[in-house]
């Protein structure tokens, strides 16, 4: 018998495809304490609500965003 197994955890390389992003990055992220991570033994392991709200504290045009708009204008200009 099979057993299929669905689970809320996230490996770097995983969250790392998913948001188009290198390994590195990711890495670069868990040491700043930007996402939230789960160690397990050497492994780093991401919750999916973690992720959620990673992606949701780097939206531009949120509340929760530190960006202004002018600065997103500023951007766009160059």
């Amino acid at each position: 018998m099979r057993y299929m197994t669905q689970t809320n955890f996230l490996t770097v390389k995983e969250v790392s495809i998913l948001l188009k992003l290198s390994m590195l990055t990711i890495y670069k992220y868990i040491r700043d304490r930007k996402l939230e991570v789960i160690r397990f033994g050497g492994h780093y392991r991401i919750e999916k609500r973690s992720l959620d709200k990673f992606i949701d504290n780097h939206r531009i045009g949120e509340s929760t965003n530190t960006y202004s708009t002018k600065e997103v204008d500023k951007a766009d200009e160059i």
